[in-house]
């Protein structure tokens, strides 16, 4: 009983603490899908439809749009990508004029302008040469020019954070970890939020059910803290 306790009242902490999170990414401008969902940050999108490109190459495109929410119209903005996994072909990303190609993990950033409207495609795509995967994380700069000759560009915030799983063929994608409700392929506090979030608001995903009883409740937020705890 003590136990439950102890780990209601973290789980209590844990939900006031949400807003104090949430204001450390600034929503000014924000990920979008191709039907005008807002992508929230944190999230991981699967895209595995191939498409002929030319006479000889295909292509997975990853349909994502930056839209300015409510930023300032004189606010400059990149996108920071860091490619975690590519199997084969190339990755392609063009933002806000400039078009990058990498072939190699690494981390990369985009060049930086306005948005030329409310809403922008960040054309970003994988040209895969065969079977594989391309997982690509994509986060947002948002910075304000000061001076002409010559200007600077100085940080203002940091915008959302999402992760593209590009996948063509049979390759298989990371093991699910236990857990891991966000989806971002770690355990931590941002889980037990997930957990909490969902409780809340009456949810009851797969996802959150960590303890597979088919339900979503407490009992999960105990199962996720365990596993942060090492108590497995």
């Amino acid at each position: 009983m003590k136990r439950i306790f102890t780990y209601f009242a973290v789980a209590m902490m844990t939900v006031m603490a949400v807003p104090a999170l949430a204001q450390d990414v600034d929503e000014s401008f924000v990920f979008m899908d191709d039907d005008g969902n807002i992508i929230e940050n944190g999230t991981t999108v699967v895209r595995n439809v191939v498409e002929p490109y030319d006479d000889v190459s295909e292509v997975i495109y990853s349909g994502i749009w930056v839209m300015n929410m409510a930023g300032s119209t004189s606010d400059y903005i990149k996108v920071h990508y860091v490619i975690d996994r590519i199997d084969n072909g190339t990755y392609q990303i063009c933002f806000p004029t400039t078009c990058n190609s990498q072939t190699e993990a690494g981390t990369y950033e985009t060049g930086m302008g306005q948005l030329m409207a409310d809403l922008q495609n960040i054309q970003s795509e994988w040209f895969p040469q065969a079977d594989g995967e391309c997982d690509v994380t994509l986060t947002i700069e948002i910075l304000t020019k000061q001076g002409l000759f010559p200007p600077t560009y100085n940080h203002k915030a940091w915008g959302p954070t999402i992760k593209v799983r590009f996948i063509k063929g049979d390759a298989p994608g990371p093991e699910p970890i236990v857990g891991d409700v966000n989806g971002d392929q770690e355990v931590n506090i941002a889980d037990v939020n997930a957990v909490i979030d969902m409780i809340l608001k009456g949810v009851n995903e797969p996802a959150g059910d960590v303890n597979k009883d088919e339900e979503v409740n407490i009992a999960d937020v105990n199962a996720v803290i365990d596993i942060i705890l090492g108590a497995h």
